[in-house]
């Protein structure tokens, strides 16, 4: 079962991804994230990376659809998502809960690592702030609490770490929490 906290961050993850907040995830939303990223970086509309960008977050749909077993549904609701995410990824089998984990850190580093040197700056996690529309006021804070060591970039293992903070622990202080920026109930470390 969830616990209050989990149950607050998995909303707020959902609320993030539901970029239309019609209360369900489906395909519009992610070809949305990927038209924001596409202006975010400057790409014309037809233009071969715009299609690239939407491709990418189409296939990020794709996956995630079914990842959580949706079958021929064409939207995942709140409750669905949250009752999949207790089921498979916070007291699930490790085996699913890693590959969903790297599956959301690969996606990430393909999606904002925009320079391709295996690491996210500053600045290409602020890009993932404003993709998905998420109150940008908190990220520089965010970025700071899941750069461990300190050399001002967030490492593939650092990213997995707050990843895997974010879906499964239940401790209000983990840095991973902010992973998505600021959620209902949240406090800094």
């Amino acid at each position: 079962m969830l616990t209050e906290l989990q149950h607050s961050k998995l909303t707020h993850y959902f609320n993030v991804l539901d970029f239309d907040k019609s209360q369900t995830l489906e395909k519009n939303d992610f070809i949305s994230i990927g038209q924001n990223l596409s202006t975010l970086w400057g790409f014309k509309v037809g233009s071969p990376e715009y299609q690239a960008s939407i491709q990418r977050c189409t296939q990020i749909w794709k996956d995630f659809h079914q990842f959580i077993g949706k079958g021929d549904s064409e939207h995942a609701t709140l409750e669905e998502w949250l009752q999949f995410a207790d089921q498979h990824i916070v007291n699930g089998a490790e085996d699913l809960y890693e590959r969903h984990i790297h599956q959301v850190a690969v996606e990430i580093i393909d999606l904002f690592d925009t320079n391709g040197d295996g690491y996210l700056s500053l600045n290409e996690y602020l890009d993932l702030f404003m993709a998905y529309r998420i109150e940008i006021k908190h990220s520089t804070r965010a970025f700071n609490q899941m750069d461990k060591n300190k050399d001002d970039l967030i490492s593939r293992d650092e990213l997995l770490e707050a990843i895997r903070e974010f879906f499964r622990s239940d401790s209000e202080d983990a840095a991973g929490n902010w992973l998505f920026g600021f959620w209902e109930n949240a406090r800094w470390v």
